[in-house]
C-alpha cells in the first residue's frame, strides 16, 4: 500500500473478523486476566459478543467503515454482557455515527475515529485515563496513531503499540472503579483485563492489512 492508501469498507470488515479471530484464541486468557480483579468472564463476553458480529459480517452486505463501526458497535452493545463490550460497543457505534459517511478512510479518519471512543468510553464510563481502565489502553492508541503522518496502515501499527504500552502501565495504578476498586492494591502489579482486551482488539486490526 502507497503512504497515502485508505481503507474500505471491505478492509474493515475484513478487519474486524480479525479481531473476532483474535478474541476466541484470547478469551481464555483474558478471562483469567479479569479473575484477578473482576468476574472472570470478560473472555467469554467478548467471544460471544464477537461471535455474533462475525456472523453479522459473514452473512451481510459490505457497507461503508462508517456503517461497519456502527454495526458492529450496535452487536457488541447488545450481545456481549460486560460492561467492556456494552462501553466499547457503544463507543464503536458513536465513532460510526458521528464519521463522515465516505467509501473508505484515512489516517485521519483512524485518529478521529479513536478519539471519539476515547470520549465515549470516559463519558459513559465516568473514567479519566489514570484510573486503571480499558481508558488508558484507548487513550494510548489514539495519542500513538497521530504520529503516523498520512499512512493509515502505519497509524493502526502505532495505535496498536500505543494500546499496548497503555494496558501495560496499568499495572502500576490502583482500581477506583467497579469490581476492582474491592481488591484496591492488591491488584497493582497485573493489567487491567479490559485495557489488555483493547490491545488484543487493536493488535487484530492491524495485523488485518499484512498478509
Amino acid at each position: 500500500m502507497s503512504a497515502t492508501a485508505k481503507m474500505s469498507g471491505d478492509d474493515w470488515r475484513r478487519a474486524f473478523l480479525a479481531v473476532c479471530d483474535e478474541v476466541e484464541s484470547e478469551h481464555e486468557a483474558l478471562s483469567a486476566l479479569d479473575a484477578i480483579a473482576g468476574d472472570g468472564d470478560l473472555g467469554e463476553s467478548l467471544n460471544l459478543g464477537f461471535g455474533h458480529v462475525r456472523t453479522a459480517l459473514m452473512d451481510g452486505a459490505i457497507g461503508t467503515p462508517a456503517e461497519t463501526f456502527v454495526q458492529v458497535g450496535t452487536l457488541l452493545s447488545t450481545k456481549a454482557p460486560s460492561t467492556f463490550g456494552t462501553l466499547v460497543g457503544m463507543a464503536f457505534r458513536d465513532a460510526g455515527k458521528s464519521a463522515p459517511v465516505d467509501q473508505t478512510w484515512s489516517a485521519a479518519d483512524v485518529v478521529q475515529a479513536l478519539t471519539d471512543i476515547a470520549a465515549s468510553v470516559s463519558r459513559r464510563g465516568h473514567a479519566e485515563p489514570g484510573q486503571r481502565t480499558m481508558l488508558d489502553a484507548i487513550v494510548g492508541s489514539r495519542d500513538a496513531a497521530k504520529n503516523a503522518d498520512h499512512d493509515i496502515r502505519a497509524a493502526l501499527r502505532e495505535a496498536a503499540w500505543g494500546a499496548r504500552v497503555g494496558a501495560l502501565s496499568t499495572a502500576a495504578m490502583t482500581p477506583i472503579h467497579g469490581r476492582a476498586a474491592w481488591v484496591g492494591e492488591r491488584a497493582e502489579g497485573t493489567v487491567d483485563a479490559g485495557a489488555e482486551a483493547w490491545h488484543v482488539i487493536m493488535r487484530a486490526i492491524a495485523r488485518s492489512g499484512q498478509d
